[in-house]
């Protein structure tokens, strides 16, 4: 029996494991960081996100994109935040209409650099 229960929590936690590496960070306020994201400098969060639009690319920092947060307004607006996927995220091969886990922290100006990215 303990052998069963060893098993399935193996295959449930390979399963989500980009759950399980994010399950204890804080999920992002959108409001929070319109209202202020230099506030917010130097914290890591978690946003589940559709990509809306890439914004640009740079040979030296990477990708900027626009994404859609899910569920992220009680309104029903779209709330559309900045990312950056950076050089060491190269391999992702990111497209409009994707739903995306993110790990982001919040660096300079305000930008959010993925740390870490997962399609659900």
């Amino acid at each position: 029996m303990l052998l069963l229960i060893a098993v399935a929590a193996y295959f449930s936690l390979r399963q989500n494991g980009a759950d399980a590496s994010m399950r204890t960070v804080e999920e992002l306020s959108p409001d929070l960081y319109y209202e202020n994201a230099n506030s917010l400098r130097g914290n890591t969060y978690k946003i589940d996100t559709e990509i809306d639009s890439s914004l640009g690319s740079s040979p030296t920092k990477g990708r900027l994109f626009s994404v859609t947060v899910k569920n992220a307004n009680k309104n029903g607006a779209p709330v559309i935040l900045p990312v950056l996927v950076p050089l060491e995220l190269n391999n992702l091969t990111i497209q409009k209409g994707q739903h995306y886990l993110m790990k982001v922290k919040v660096v300079d100006n305000g930008l959010l650099r993925v740390e870490e990215a997962t399609k659900p």
